[in-house]
């Protein structure tokens, strides 16, 4: 007797795992595409300097240069670096990076080493800015050159979300472009404030700063938070 082979909606069982291997492919293989041929995204928005304030609260800032390896190494679409000091004379570090592309977001965490620093402490943090109603998925680390100590907080501002890794910044930015979205730049702000040798005292500092900053951007530059 001949017997008939049961068919799911009239296609093969196997079909339906083939398309997803199929989708898997297509997806690491535009995404390979993207990593080795970074180029360059959509620009969601120009940073000048003139948009990020010099006076924030009691803090006076005083600009400074990366260096010119520092841009033909990143590529980045803006860097803004600054040293901010308050009336007490305590000081912060402020970077404020824009990117489109994999090789404009440097990690701190291989940074810090090559210029001879020692990473000590290193987690990762949900910073809360109350002044703002937000936080944000950032990375606190100490770092420690020769007896000299800073604190250090920074995150990235990705098309999907806040992050303290790299790594999902990179690909945060590279599905962004992949699925053609609006918003394809990715932001990275890094604080840096001498060690007090008390960590919450040194992050109560950066959150003053931070809060006073963002304010700031959210006039001129609301993309960034």
């Amino acid at each position: 007797m001949a017997s008939l082979t049961s068919v799911s909606n009239g296609y093969p069982k196997y079909s339906l795992r083939n398309l997803w291997v199929l989708f898997a492919l297509s997806v690491a293989t535009a995404i390979v595409v993207l990593v080795t041929h970074p180029g360059q995204g959509k620009v969601t928005v120009e940073i000048t300097d003139e948009r990020i304030p010099m006076q924030v609260g009691e803090w006076q800032g005083r600009r400074y240069e990366m260096g010119a390896l520092v841009y033909q190494a990143l590529r980045p679409d803006a860097i803004i670096s600054r040293i901010y000091i308050n009336p007490e004379g305590r000081q912060i570090d402020f970077v404020l990076l824009a990117g489109t592309h994999s090789d404009a977001f440097h990690n701190p965490h291989l940074c810090f080493p090559d210029q001879g620093w020692k990473i000590q402490n290193d987690r990762q943090v949900e910073f809360q800015i109350p002044s703002i109603g937000k936080s944000f998925n950032a990375r606190l680390m100490q770092v420690d050159n020769n007896g000299r100590k800073v604190t250090v907080v920074y995150w990235y501002r990705s098309p999907l979300g806040s992050t303290g890794s790299a790594a999902v910044a990179r690909i945060s930015t590279y599905i962004a472009r992949l699925l053609g979205m609006q918003r394809q730049q990715t932001f990275f702000m890094r604080f840096i404030v001498p060690s007090s040798g008390d960590e919450d005292k040194d992050m109560d500092m950066v959150r003053e700063f931070a809060g006073q900053m963002l304010s700031a951007l959210k006039q001129s530059l609301p993309e960034v938070i």
